[in-house]
């Protein structure tokens, strides 16, 4: 035993008899299981006794030593000591599952190694089990769409890719929430290479779909922050696992608050600019957009109301995740469920809707293209079918169809077809129930005295049944006629 532990403990025995005689034999009783303590463990009682190692100088003991110092502080009640060198062996052995050994059991409900738990403890709560879940969907959607038949191909990779970088944004945070990432840290700036992908997706897509958009060389340079990134990021993908595990558990020799910083700053001024420029293209085509049904109209609605809100989000969300505001539980957790939300809308939506996905205008002109109308005659034709729909209201007729219109437009079924669907984006019978579903609202407006039936209004307005009736209105309105009623009521 060192002298200067002995001297220690003479020193203890020497005021504990001058203060309480009485407690002289109480206090030998205990440093003498002390005493023998030293004997076992030489080393490991040294330097607990002189606290000459600590987080700074860890280089003293190698990781095993830090592991038997831990046990032997904890089989001591040594909570301090127990918990400096159980986050020393952690950090520097990457083992996080030994905060959660038997040894610490009596330390439980200690404040020390509930923060040691928090930081290195897998944890399972709902919330997590949602990003997990959400993850999951999102992977399976995008699996479906890409696989799909029957739609552009264009704006299915761009929605399909949008999901999909999302999904694995909300995987990456289910790791590293549960403390998951340190079983994989190959996971590392996983989600790093997306970043500057999100906006783009969306923004292309709206293109696409609205404006019939086609893409040309020019438009790989909004990829160009993709590149920069991943030459930025290179040095850290090509690091092993051990050497990435370090960088998580803050031992390693490159620091990540620089490369945090710089992906949260870079992605929210992407997002922005590329919020703006959505923002823009859907207000521009809102005139187009009429044409559409309303459940259409409401999804591209939905997703600028997303893209904005997810856009304001994610500045509480980067302004948390690098320090610049205390961090707000609820505040840090919104961004992550709103995006976890916006998947599971977007996926569930287009999976359930291909026409979100279609390109109507260029499947149009694939379809028509051998057609022999000019663009002259075809606007005389689509002026002389409103004049038809409008003034003489020829979808009453309950027994209206596509020959009819085409004689009464003096052309061909073929050429009254290829008006409905490039002026209108619908089809035939898409055209004639939304005309008539547009007056029955209408007129269920005008009804103030509710003395209308359901049924009425459908034969008034040139449906033969009920159940046709209902379908159409919750195609175009989103809502069935009874709702409508009582929404007009209230």
């Amino acid at each position: 035993m060192k002298i200067a532990n002995i001297n220690r403990i003479l020193y203890f025995t020497l005021i504990v008899f001058l203060l309480s005689p009485d407690n002289y034999l109480l206090a030998k009783s205990s440093l003498d299981t002390q005493i023998n303590k030293v004997e076992e463990k030489p080393f490991l009682n040294s330097l607990l006794f002189t606290q000459e190692i600590n987080s700074t100088n860890f280089t003293k003991v190698s990781i095993e030593e830090n592991k038997e110092l831990a046990i032997f502080a904890a089989k001591n009640n040594d909570i301090q000591n127990a918990a400096l060198y159980a986050e020393n062996y952690i950090k520097y052995s990457g083992h996080t599952e030994f905060i959660d050994s038997g040894y610490f059991d009596h330390f439980f409900d200690d404040e020390i190694f509930i923060d040691l738990r928090n930081t290195y403890s897998i944890d399972f709560n709902l919330i997590n089990l949602f990003y997990l879940f959400s993850a999951i969907v999102g992977f399976f959607i995008t699996t479906i769409l890409i696989v799909k038949k029957n739609q552009d191909l264009a704006s299915k990779l761009l929605v399909s890719g949008f999901v999909l970088i999302n999904s694995l944004f909300i995987f990456h945070i289910f790791l590293f929430f549960t403390k998951l990432q340190f079983r994989v840290p190959h996971i590392l700036y996983m989600s790093a290479l997306s970043v500057y992908l999100y906006g783009p997706l969306v923004y292309f897509y709206f293109k696409r779909v609205t404006l019939n958009y086609k893409f040309k060389k020019i438009d790989l340079l909004h990829l160009l922050p993709t590149l920069f990134i991943f030459i930025f990021m290179f040095p850290i993908f090509i690091m092993s696992g051990s050497e990435k595990l370090k960088i998580m558990l803050d031992v390693g020799v490159i620091n990540k608050e620089p490369y945090l910083n710089y992906i949260v700053i870079t992605k929210f001024i992407s997002l922005v600019v590329y919020g703006y420029l959505i923002l823009k293209v859907y207000l521009s085509s809102k005139t187009k957009m009429a044409n559409y049904s309303l459940s259409v109209q409401k999804w591209f609605k939905m997703l600028v109301i997303f893209t904005e809100v997810y856009v304001i989000s994610y500045v509480v969300y980067g302004l948390t995740l690098i320090g610049v505001i205390p961090k707000i539980d609820f505040l840090f957790s919104f961004q992550i469920i709103l995006m976890a939300s916006m998947v599971l809308y977007i996926g569930y939506s287009s999976f359930l809707s291909p026409s979100l996905l279609s390109n109507k205008s260029s499947e149009q002109k694939i379809k028509y293209k051998k057609s022999g109308l000019t663009i002259k005659f075809s606007e005389e034709l689509k002026d002389k079918l409103i004049y038809l729909l409008e003034e003489e209201k020829i979808y009453r007729m309950n027994n209206v169809n596509l020959n009819y219109l085409s004689e009464r437009l003096g052309t061909s079924r073929h050429n009254t077809s290829q008006i409905i669907n490039e002026h209108f984006n619908l089809n035939f019978f898409e055209l004639i129930n939304k005309y008539r579903i547009n007056e029955a609202s209408e007129i269920l407006k005008m009804d103030t005295n509710n003395n209308l039936n359901i049924i009425d209004v459908a034969y008034e307005v040139g449906f033969n049944n009920k159940v046709t009736f209902n379908k159409s209105f919750k195609k175009f309105l989103d809502t069935t006629p009874s709702r409508y009623i009582l929404t007009l009521r209230s």
